[in-house]
C-alpha cells in the first residue's frame, strides 16, 4: 500500500511540475468544466446505433416501396431494380454514411466542449485536444471593446449548463465550456465579473 501511495504521489508531483512548466507560473486557475452534456452526448448516440441497428432493414423496405411509386422500374426496364435484397445493400450503405457523418458531429461537439479553460495572469487560455496534440489559444482578458456575459440561473445551475461567453463588436469571440457555479468555479465566475 505504501508503494502505490508513493507511485501516487510521484505521479501527481510529476504532473504538476509539468504544468507549472507549460504555464510559466504555479498560480493560475481552471475551469472545471460539467462533463454531464458530453455524456449524454455519447450516451444518446450510442443508443440511438445501438436501437436502429436492427431495423436497417425497413430502409430497404422503404427504397423498395419508393421506386415502385415512382414506376422506375417500369420506365427503364431494369431487372434487378425489382429485387429487394439490393434495396437492403444499399439501406445497409445509407445507413452507415449516416452514422459515420453523425459520428463525425458528434466528434466535433464534443471537442468544441471539452476545452479546458485555465486563468492565467489576466490571459484566458484554452487548451483543445485534437487528433495530433494540443492547441492553445490564449486571449488577453484587458483587450479593448471586449464584454463578459456569463449565461446562468434557473435549471442551469442545477444541470450545470453555465458558461461564461465574451463578445467584441456583436460578434462571439470566447465560450467557455459548461460548468456547475459552486466551490472554485464560483470564485473564478466572482473574479470575472468583479463582485
Amino acid at each position: 500500500m505504501k508503494t502505490i501511495d508513493r507511485l501516487l504521489s510521484k505521479w501527481k508531483e510529476y504532473k504538476s511540475k509539468k504544468e507549472t512548466a507549460y504555464f510559466g507560473t504555479s498560480l493560475y486557475d481552471e475551469l472545471h468544466s460539467n462533463p454531464l452534456p458530453s455524456l449524454v452526448l455519447i450516451i444518446g448516440a450510442t443508443s440511438f446505433f445501438y436501437l436502429s441497428l436492427p431495423y436497417i432493414h425497413l430502409l430497404g423496405n422503404f427504397f423498395f416501396w419508393f421506386v415502385g411509386v415512382l414506376e422506375i422500374t417500369k420506365v427503364l426496364k431494369i431487372p434487378f431494380l425489382d429485387e429487394l435484397r439490393y434495396y437492403h445493400y444499399l439501406s445497409v450503405f445509407v445507413y452507415f454514411y449516416i452514422s459515420i457523418s453523425l459520428l463525425i458531429d458528434v466528434s466535433q461537439l464534443l471537442s468544441k466542449w471539452n476545452i479546458r479553460t485555465v486563468f492565467v495572469k489576466n490571459e484566458l487560455w484554452q487548451i483543445k485536444h485534437s487528433w495530433l496534440g494540443k492547441k492553445l489559444n490564449q486571449h488577453s482578458l484587458e483587450a479593448e471593446g471586449l464584454s463578459l456575459s456569463y449565461e446562468h440561473g434557473g435549471l442551469s445551475d442545477y444541470i450545470g449548463l453555465n458558461r461564461l461567453v465574451w463578445e467584441k463588436d456583436g460578434k462571439i469571440l470566447i465560450v467557455s465550456p459548461y460548468f456547475f457555479p459552486n466551490r472554485k468555479n464560483k470564485t473564478i465566475v466572482n473574479r470575472m465579473l468583479k463582485r
